[in-house]
Protein backbone atom coordinates (compact mmCIF):
# COMPACT_ATOMS: atom_id res chain seq x y z
CA UNK A 1 0.00 0.00 0.00
CA UNK A 2 1.68 3.20 -1.18
CA UNK A 3 2.44 6.00 1.25
CA UNK A 4 0.67 8.50 -1.01
CA UNK A 5 -2.61 6.65 -0.40
CA UNK A 6 -2.20 6.86 3.37
CA UNK A 7 -1.21 10.51 3.13
CA UNK A 8 -4.38 11.23 1.22
CA UNK A 9 -6.38 9.32 3.83
CA UNK A 10 -4.81 11.48 6.54
CA UNK A 11 -5.76 14.64 4.65
CA UNK A 12 -9.36 13.42 4.37
CA UNK A 13 -9.51 12.73 8.08
CA UNK A 14 -8.02 16.16 8.86
CA UNK A 15 -10.68 17.80 6.69
CA UNK A 16 -13.44 15.86 8.45
CA UNK A 17 -11.99 16.66 11.87
CA UNK A 18 -11.71 20.32 10.95
CA UNK A 19 -15.33 20.30 9.90
CA UNK A 20 -16.23 18.69 13.21
CA UNK A 21 -14.38 21.33 15.20
CA UNK A 22 -15.92 24.14 13.21
CA UNK A 23 -19.49 22.92 13.67
CA UNK A 24 -18.98 20.53 16.60
CA UNK A 25 -20.08 17.34 14.02
CA UNK A 26 -34.40 -5.14 3.47
CA UNK A 27 -36.68 -6.43 3.60
CA UNK A 28 -38.82 -9.43 3.48
CA UNK A 29 -38.19 -11.75 0.54
CA UNK A 30 -35.58 -11.16 -2.15
CA UNK A 31 -33.97 -8.12 -0.69
CA UNK A 32 -31.97 -6.05 -3.11
CA UNK A 33 -31.12 -2.91 -1.13
CA UNK A 34 -31.14 -1.72 2.50
CA UNK A 35 -33.30 -0.42 5.33
CA UNK A 36 -33.00 1.10 8.86
CA UNK A 37 -34.88 0.74 12.10
CA UNK A 38 -37.45 2.22 14.49
CA UNK A 39 -40.85 1.38 15.97
CA UNK A 40 -44.58 2.58 16.04
CA UNK A 41 -47.30 3.50 13.53
CA UNK A 42 -47.18 6.96 11.96
CA UNK A 43 -49.44 9.12 9.83
CA UNK A 44 -49.38 9.27 6.05
CA UNK A 45 -47.02 11.63 4.28
CA UNK A 46 -48.37 15.13 3.67
CA UNK A 47 -47.21 14.79 0.07
CA UNK A 48 -48.97 12.08 -1.90
CA UNK A 49 -48.72 11.49 -5.64
CA UNK A 50 -51.20 9.84 -7.94
CA UNK A 51 -50.53 6.20 -8.77
CA UNK A 52 -53.13 6.15 -11.49
CA UNK A 53 -56.24 8.19 -12.07
CA UNK A 54 -57.18 8.48 -8.38
CA UNK A 55 -55.09 6.16 -6.16
CA UNK A 56 -52.51 7.91 -3.97
CA UNK A 57 -49.13 6.78 -2.67
CA UNK A 58 -48.77 6.75 1.11
CA UNK A 59 -45.66 6.72 3.26
CA UNK A 60 -46.38 4.22 6.03
CA UNK A 61 -44.34 3.84 9.23
CA UNK A 62 -43.64 0.29 10.43
CA UNK A 63 -41.22 0.96 13.28
CA UNK A 64 -40.07 4.08 15.12
CA UNK A 65 -37.87 4.51 18.19
CA UNK A 66 -36.10 7.23 20.17
CA UNK A 67 -32.85 5.41 20.96
CA UNK A 68 -31.39 1.95 20.45
CA UNK A 69 -31.20 -0.66 23.21
CA UNK A 70 -29.86 -4.21 23.13
CA UNK A 71 -30.97 -7.52 24.61
CA UNK A 72 -27.88 -9.07 26.20
CA UNK A 73 -29.78 -12.16 27.33
CA UNK A 74 -29.40 -11.80 31.10
CA UNK A 75 -30.98 -9.93 33.98
CA UNK A 76 -29.40 -6.63 32.97
CA UNK A 77 -26.11 -7.12 34.82
CA UNK A 78 -24.01 -7.17 31.65
CA UNK A 79 -25.76 -4.08 30.29
CA UNK A 80 -25.02 -2.15 33.49
CA UNK A 81 -21.42 -3.33 33.46
CA UNK A 82 -20.96 -2.23 29.83
CA UNK A 83 -22.50 1.16 30.53
CA UNK A 84 -20.30 1.64 33.60
CA UNK A 85 -17.12 0.88 31.62
CA UNK A 86 -18.09 3.00 28.59
CA UNK A 87 -18.53 0.05 26.23
CA UNK A 88 -22.24 0.81 25.86
CA UNK A 89 -23.96 4.17 25.56
CA UNK A 90 -27.45 3.97 23.96
CA UNK A 91 -27.17 7.57 22.75
CA UNK A 92 -24.08 6.72 20.69
CA UNK A 93 -25.80 3.91 18.77
CA UNK A 94 -26.93 4.82 15.25
CA UNK A 95 -28.94 2.42 13.09
CA UNK A 96 -27.49 2.55 9.59
CA UNK A 97 -29.02 -0.30 7.61
CA UNK A 98 -31.81 -2.85 7.79
CA UNK A 99 -32.55 -6.04 5.85
CA UNK A 100 -35.86 -7.88 6.10
CA UNK A 101 -35.71 -11.61 6.70
CA UNK A 102 -38.42 -13.97 5.43
CA UNK A 103 -41.91 -13.77 6.90
CA UNK A 104 -41.52 -17.30 8.26
CA UNK A 105 -38.52 -16.27 10.35
CA UNK A 106 -40.24 -13.02 11.41
CA UNK A 107 -37.20 -10.82 11.96
CA UNK A 108 -35.40 -7.75 10.71
CA UNK A 109 -31.60 -7.41 10.56
CA UNK A 110 -30.16 -4.10 11.74
CA UNK A 111 -26.63 -2.73 11.54
CA UNK A 112 -25.25 -0.25 14.06
CA UNK A 113 -21.72 0.57 12.81
CA UNK A 114 -18.92 1.83 15.04
CA UNK A 115 -19.39 5.49 14.20
CA UNK A 116 -18.47 6.41 17.80
CA UNK A 117 -17.40 4.69 21.00
CA UNK A 118 -20.01 3.05 23.18
CA UNK A 119 -21.48 0.65 20.59
CA UNK A 120 -21.21 -2.99 21.75
CA UNK A 121 -22.95 -4.71 18.81
CA UNK A 122 -22.97 -3.95 15.06
CA UNK A 123 -25.34 -6.66 13.75
CA UNK A 124 -28.59 -7.59 15.49
CA UNK A 125 -32.23 -8.55 14.93
CA UNK A 126 -35.69 -7.48 16.05
CA UNK A 127 -39.03 -9.20 15.36
CA UNK A 128 -40.98 -7.89 12.37
CA UNK A 129 -44.21 -8.43 14.30
CA UNK A 130 -44.86 -8.03 18.00
CA UNK A 131 -44.06 -5.13 20.29
CA UNK A 132 -43.36 -1.72 18.83
CA UNK A 133 -40.00 -1.08 20.52
CA UNK A 134 -38.16 -4.36 21.16
CA UNK A 135 -34.55 -4.54 22.22
CA UNK A 136 -32.11 -5.59 19.52
CA UNK A 137 -30.71 -9.11 19.85
CA UNK A 138 -27.02 -9.55 18.85
CA UNK A 139 -26.66 -11.74 15.73
CA UNK A 140 -25.72 -14.51 15.53
CA UNK A 141 -24.61 -14.11 19.15
CA UNK A 142 -22.90 -11.62 21.45
CA UNK A 143 -19.62 -13.51 21.74
CA UNK A 144 -18.73 -13.07 18.06
CA UNK A 145 -19.15 -9.28 18.32
CA UNK A 146 -15.88 -7.50 19.18
CA UNK A 147 -16.15 -3.72 19.03
CA UNK A 148 -13.15 -2.57 21.08
CA UNK A 149 -9.53 -3.04 20.12
CA UNK A 150 -8.58 -4.93 23.29
CA UNK A 151 -11.24 -7.61 22.69
CA UNK A 152 -10.29 -8.49 19.09
CA UNK A 153 -8.27 -11.70 18.82
CA UNK A 154 -9.28 -13.10 15.41
CA UNK A 155 -9.98 -10.69 12.53
CA UNK A 156 -11.04 -13.54 10.23
CA UNK A 157 -13.77 -15.01 12.43
CA UNK A 158 -14.97 -12.19 14.67
CA UNK A 159 -17.39 -9.42 13.67
CA UNK A 160 -15.92 -5.97 14.24
CA UNK A 161 -17.83 -3.32 12.33
CA UNK A 162 -20.77 -4.53 10.23
CA UNK A 163 -21.94 -1.57 8.17
CA UNK A 164 -24.49 -2.94 5.73
CA UNK A 165 -26.19 -6.21 4.80
CA UNK A 166 -27.94 -7.47 1.69
CA UNK A 167 -29.57 -10.48 0.05
CA UNK A 168 -29.66 -11.31 -3.65
CA UNK A 169 -32.91 -10.99 -5.60
CA UNK A 170 -33.35 -14.78 -5.77
CA UNK A 171 -31.97 -16.15 -2.47
CA UNK A 172 -33.85 -15.43 0.75
CA UNK A 173 -31.75 -17.76 2.90
CA UNK A 174 -28.32 -16.11 2.65
CA UNK A 175 -27.33 -12.79 4.18
CA UNK A 176 -24.21 -10.94 3.04
CA UNK A 177 -22.55 -8.33 5.26
CA UNK A 178 -19.65 -5.92 4.83
CA UNK A 179 -17.37 -5.62 7.88
CA UNK A 180 -15.22 -2.47 7.71
CA UNK A 181 -12.96 -3.43 10.60
CA UNK A 182 -12.81 0.26 11.60
CA UNK A 183 -13.34 1.69 15.08
CA UNK A 184 -14.75 5.18 15.84
CA UNK A 185 -15.40 6.11 12.21
CA UNK A 186 -16.57 9.69 12.78
CA UNK A 187 -14.25 10.67 15.64
CA UNK A 188 -10.81 9.02 15.47
CA UNK A 189 -10.98 6.27 12.81
CA UNK A 190 -8.67 3.32 13.32
CA UNK A 191 -8.44 0.30 11.01
CA UNK A 192 -7.99 -2.62 13.40
CA UNK A 193 -8.92 -5.44 10.98
CA UNK A 194 -8.96 -5.70 7.18
CA UNK A 195 -12.40 -5.23 5.57
CA UNK A 196 -14.22 -8.44 4.75
CA UNK A 197 -17.48 -9.82 3.32
CA UNK A 198 -19.24 -12.26 5.65
CA UNK A 199 -22.07 -14.55 4.53
CA UNK A 200 -24.61 -16.20 6.86
CA UNK A 201 -26.94 -19.16 6.37
CA UNK A 202 -30.22 -17.83 7.77
CA UNK A 203 -31.66 -21.34 8.15
CA UNK A 204 -28.97 -22.29 10.67
CA UNK A 205 -27.68 -18.82 11.70
CA UNK A 206 -24.13 -19.92 11.02
CA UNK A 207 -21.32 -18.16 9.17
CA UNK A 208 -20.85 -19.70 5.73
CA UNK A 209 -17.77 -17.81 4.60
CA UNK A 210 -15.61 -14.79 5.31
CA UNK A 211 -13.68 -13.17 2.46
CA UNK A 212 -11.06 -10.50 3.15
CA UNK A 213 -11.10 -7.70 0.55
CA UNK A 214 -7.68 -7.75 -1.10
CA UNK A 215 -5.57 -4.60 -1.41
CA UNK A 216 -8.15 -2.28 0.15
CA UNK A 217 -6.93 1.30 0.59
CA UNK A 218 -5.79 2.22 4.09
CA UNK A 219 -8.53 4.87 4.29
CA UNK A 220 -11.34 2.62 3.01
CA UNK A 221 -14.85 3.11 4.38
CA UNK A 222 -17.33 0.78 2.74
CA UNK A 223 -20.95 1.90 3.00
CA UNK A 224 -23.03 -0.02 0.41
CA UNK A 225 -23.05 -3.63 -0.75
CA UNK A 226 -24.81 -5.27 -3.69
CA UNK A 227 -24.59 -8.95 -4.65
CA UNK A 228 -25.73 -10.66 -7.86
CA UNK A 229 -24.69 -13.28 -10.40
CA UNK A 230 -22.09 -12.85 -13.12
CA UNK A 231 -23.23 -13.60 -16.67
CA UNK A 232 -20.00 -15.24 -17.75
CA UNK A 233 -19.30 -17.59 -14.86
CA UNK A 234 -22.48 -17.70 -12.79
CA UNK A 235 -20.37 -16.81 -9.74
CA UNK A 236 -21.77 -14.33 -7.25
CA UNK A 237 -20.23 -10.89 -7.52
CA UNK A 238 -20.20 -8.28 -4.76
CA UNK A 239 -20.18 -4.58 -5.66
CA UNK A 240 -19.05 -2.41 -2.74
CA UNK A 241 -18.91 1.37 -2.59
CA UNK A 242 -15.80 2.83 -0.94
CA UNK A 243 -16.97 6.22 0.24
CA UNK A 244 -13.59 7.51 1.41
CA UNK A 245 -11.21 6.01 -1.15
CA UNK A 246 -13.61 6.87 -4.01
CA UNK A 247 -13.56 3.47 -5.71
CA UNK A 248 -15.95 0.70 -6.64
CA UNK A 249 -14.66 -2.58 -5.23
CA UNK A 250 -15.74 -5.69 -7.14
CA UNK A 251 -15.24 -9.03 -5.37
CA UNK A 252 -15.81 -12.53 -6.75
CA UNK A 253 -17.43 -14.40 -3.84
CA UNK A 254 -16.28 -17.75 -5.26
CA UNK A 255 -12.59 -17.05 -5.81
CA UNK A 256 -12.21 -14.18 -3.31
CA UNK A 257 -10.44 -11.99 -5.88
CA UNK A 258 -11.08 -8.23 -5.61
CA UNK A 259 -10.62 -5.36 -8.07
CA UNK A 260 -10.84 -1.66 -7.28
CA UNK A 261 -12.22 0.42 -10.15
CA UNK A 262 -12.03 4.18 -10.58
CA UNK A 263 -14.09 6.98 -12.09
CA UNK A 264 -14.28 10.74 -11.73
CA UNK A 265 -17.95 10.22 -10.85
CA UNK A 266 -17.02 8.27 -7.72
CA UNK A 267 -15.67 11.49 -6.17
CA UNK A 268 -17.51 14.20 -4.21
CA UNK A 269 -18.36 17.35 -6.14
CA UNK A 270 -17.55 20.85 -4.86
CA UNK A 271 -20.70 22.71 -3.90
CA UNK A 272 -22.31 19.64 -2.32
CA UNK A 273 -20.07 19.06 0.72
CA UNK A 274 -22.65 20.40 3.23
CA UNK A 275 -25.83 18.40 3.78
CA UNK A 276 -28.88 19.46 5.81
CA UNK A 277 -31.38 16.63 5.27
CA UNK A 278 -33.98 18.30 7.47
CA UNK A 279 -31.51 19.10 10.26
CA UNK A 280 -28.45 21.29 10.84
CA UNK A 281 -26.07 21.63 7.89
CA UNK A 282 -23.06 19.35 8.25
CA UNK A 283 -19.81 18.92 6.32
CA UNK A 284 -19.94 15.49 4.62
CA UNK A 285 -17.52 15.42 1.65
CA UNK A 286 -18.11 11.73 0.88
CA UNK A 287 -17.75 9.99 -2.45
CA UNK A 288 -19.01 6.70 -3.91
CA UNK A 289 -22.04 5.67 -1.87
CA UNK A 290 -25.09 4.08 -3.50
CA UNK A 291 -24.82 1.10 -5.85
CA UNK A 292 -27.66 -1.00 -7.25
CA UNK A 293 -28.55 -3.30 -10.15
CA UNK A 294 -31.49 -5.26 -11.53
CA UNK A 295 -31.60 -9.03 -11.57
CA UNK A 296 -30.52 -9.39 -15.22
CA UNK A 297 -26.88 -10.50 -15.21
CA UNK A 298 -26.18 -8.50 -18.38
CA UNK A 299 -28.05 -5.38 -17.28
CA UNK A 300 -26.80 -2.09 -15.89
CA UNK A 301 -25.19 -1.02 -12.64
CA UNK A 302 -26.30 2.34 -11.21
CA UNK A 303 -24.26 4.32 -8.70
CA UNK A 304 -24.17 7.63 -6.86
CA UNK A 305 -21.50 9.58 -5.01
CA UNK A 306 -22.88 11.05 -1.80
CA UNK A 307 -21.70 14.68 -2.04
CA UNK A 308 -22.71 15.03 -5.68
CA UNK A 309 -25.78 15.66 -7.83
CA UNK A 310 -24.64 13.30 -10.60
CA UNK A 311 -25.91 9.75 -10.98
CA UNK A 312 -24.01 7.21 -13.04
CA UNK A 313 -24.68 4.02 -14.98
CA UNK A 314 -22.45 1.40 -16.58
CA UNK A 315 -23.08 -1.95 -18.25
CA UNK A 316 -22.34 -4.84 -15.93
CA UNK A 317 -20.19 -6.56 -18.52
CA UNK A 318 -17.87 -3.52 -18.57
CA UNK A 319 -17.39 -3.87 -14.81
CA UNK A 320 -16.86 -7.64 -15.06
CA UNK A 321 -14.23 -7.19 -17.80
CA UNK A 322 -12.37 -4.34 -16.09
CA UNK A 323 -8.96 -4.93 -14.55
CA UNK A 324 -7.80 -3.82 -11.12
CA UNK A 325 -7.24 -0.06 -10.99
CA UNK A 326 -8.93 0.59 -14.32
CA UNK A 327 -10.63 3.96 -14.93
CA UNK A 328 -14.09 3.15 -16.27
CA UNK A 329 -14.53 6.57 -17.91
CA UNK A 330 -12.14 5.55 -20.68
CA UNK A 331 -14.40 2.74 -21.88
CA UNK A 332 -17.88 4.12 -21.47
CA UNK A 333 -19.83 7.27 -20.73
CA UNK A 334 -20.77 6.93 -17.07
CA UNK A 335 -22.55 10.11 -16.07
CA UNK A 336 -26.25 10.54 -16.79
CA UNK A 337 -27.06 13.99 -18.22
CA UNK A 338 -29.89 15.01 -15.88
CA UNK A 339 -28.56 16.41 -12.62
CA UNK A 340 -30.29 16.04 -9.25
CA UNK A 341 -31.24 19.06 -7.15
CA UNK A 342 -28.92 17.97 -4.33
CA UNK A 343 -27.10 15.11 -2.57
CA UNK A 344 -28.66 11.68 -2.72
CA UNK A 345 -26.62 8.69 -1.50
CA UNK A 346 -28.48 5.40 -1.42
CA UNK A 347 -30.55 4.13 -4.35
CA UNK A 348 -32.36 0.98 -5.44
CA UNK A 349 -33.54 -0.22 -8.86
CA UNK A 350 -36.50 -2.56 -9.39
CA UNK A 351 -35.36 -6.13 -10.19
CA UNK A 352 -36.57 -5.71 -13.77
CA UNK A 353 -34.19 -2.76 -14.10
CA UNK A 354 -36.87 -0.28 -15.18
CA UNK A 355 -37.60 1.89 -12.12
CA UNK A 356 -34.87 3.60 -10.08
CA UNK A 357 -35.72 5.02 -6.65
CA UNK A 358 -33.52 7.54 -4.83
CA UNK A 359 -33.77 10.30 -2.20
CA UNK A 360 -32.75 13.92 -2.54
CA UNK A 361 -31.75 14.58 1.06
CA UNK A 362 -32.20 18.34 1.29
CA UNK A 363 -35.64 17.99 -0.34
CA UNK A 364 -36.55 15.44 2.39
CA UNK A 365 -38.11 13.54 -0.49
CA UNK A 366 -37.92 10.29 -2.47
CA UNK A 367 -38.04 10.24 -6.25
CA UNK A 368 -38.61 7.66 -8.96
CA UNK A 369 -37.19 7.58 -12.50
CA UNK A 370 -38.27 5.29 -15.34
CA UNK A 371 -34.96 4.22 -16.89
CA UNK A 372 -36.58 3.88 -20.33
CA UNK A 373 -37.05 7.68 -20.36
CA UNK A 374 -34.30 10.31 -20.68
CA UNK A 375 -32.48 11.00 -17.41
CA UNK A 376 -33.94 14.46 -16.96
CA UNK A 377 -35.41 16.22 -13.89
CA UNK A 378 -38.73 16.56 -15.71
CA UNK A 379 -38.88 12.75 -15.69
CA UNK A 380 -38.09 12.44 -11.95
CA UNK A 381 -41.34 11.86 -10.07
CA UNK A 382 -41.50 12.80 -6.39
CA UNK A 383 -43.32 9.93 -4.69
CA UNK A 384 -42.96 11.04 -1.05
CA UNK A 385 -41.93 14.13 0.88
CA UNK A 386 -42.04 14.42 4.65
CA UNK A 387 -40.00 16.91 6.68
CA UNK A 388 -40.45 14.87 9.87
CA UNK A 389 -40.07 11.25 8.77
CA UNK A 390 -37.61 11.56 5.88
CA UNK A 391 -35.00 13.74 7.54
CA UNK A 392 -32.11 11.53 6.43
CA UNK A 393 -32.69 8.51 4.19
CA UNK A 394 -29.84 6.06 4.69
CA UNK A 395 -31.23 2.97 3.04
CA UNK A 396 -33.74 1.81 0.42
CA UNK A 397 -34.85 -1.62 -0.71
CA UNK A 398 -37.62 -3.28 -2.67
CA UNK A 399 -39.53 -6.32 -1.48
CA UNK A 400 -40.79 -8.03 -4.60
CA UNK A 401 -43.43 -10.24 -2.94
CA UNK A 402 -45.56 -7.35 -1.68
CA UNK A 403 -44.15 -4.72 -4.08
CA UNK A 404 -43.10 -2.38 -1.30
CA UNK A 405 -40.29 0.14 -1.29
CA UNK A 406 -38.78 0.08 2.20
CA UNK A 407 -37.12 3.24 3.52
CA UNK A 408 -34.81 3.75 6.50
CA UNK A 409 -34.76 7.25 7.96
CA UNK A 410 -32.95 8.83 10.90
CA UNK A 411 -31.55 12.18 12.03
CA UNK A 412 -27.93 11.71 11.03
CA UNK A 413 -26.95 15.39 10.81
CA UNK A 414 -28.38 15.94 14.30
CA UNK A 415 -26.36 12.96 15.51
CA UNK A 416 -23.12 14.25 13.98
CA UNK A 417 -23.64 17.74 15.42
CA UNK A 418 -24.53 16.37 18.88
CA UNK A 419 -28.00 17.94 18.84
CA UNK A 420 -30.21 14.82 18.83
CA UNK A 421 -33.40 15.16 20.87
CA UNK A 422 -33.90 11.75 22.48
CA UNK A 423 -37.41 12.61 23.64
CA UNK A 424 -38.50 12.34 19.99
CA UNK A 425 -38.50 9.48 17.50
CA UNK A 426 -35.15 9.40 15.74
CA UNK A 427 -35.12 6.13 13.76
CA UNK A 428 -37.81 4.83 11.41
CA UNK A 429 -38.55 2.02 8.98
CA UNK A 430 -41.18 3.07 6.46
CA UNK A 431 -42.60 1.74 3.21
CA UNK A 432 -44.40 2.87 0.07
CA UNK A 433 -46.63 0.54 -1.93
CA UNK A 434 -45.18 0.66 -5.46
CA UNK A 435 -47.46 -1.88 -7.10
CA UNK A 436 -48.49 -0.54 -10.53
CA UNK A 437 -46.59 2.71 -9.86
CA UNK A 438 -46.01 4.91 -12.89
CA UNK A 439 -42.86 7.03 -13.06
Amino acid sequence: MGSHVCTFALLVLVLVAAGDAHRKSSHARRHGGHVRAAHGIGKASPVARSKGASEELKLETIKATKEIKFDFGDDGTLEKEMEATGRYDPKMVLVYDVTMDSYQRNRIFLTTPLVRRGIPVTLSTIPFDGEEDPKQKPYPNLDIQRTTEDTITDCDNQLVDIVTTVKTWSDDDTLYAIDNGVLDMTTSPKNVCPPKIVSFDLRTDEVINSIVIQNAACNSMYTSLWVDASCDTGNLTAYISDTRAFVLTVTDLTTGASRHLQSQYFHPKPGFFFTKAGGPAYYMPYGMCGVTAGESCDGKLYFQAFASNIQGVVDKHVVHDATDGEVLDIKTQLNLPGELSGTSGEMVVHPNGQLLFFPVLDDVAIYCWNTTKPHDPKNFRMIAQDSERLEYVSSLNIETETQRLYVVSDRFTYYLSNTTNYSEENYRILYIDIKDIQC
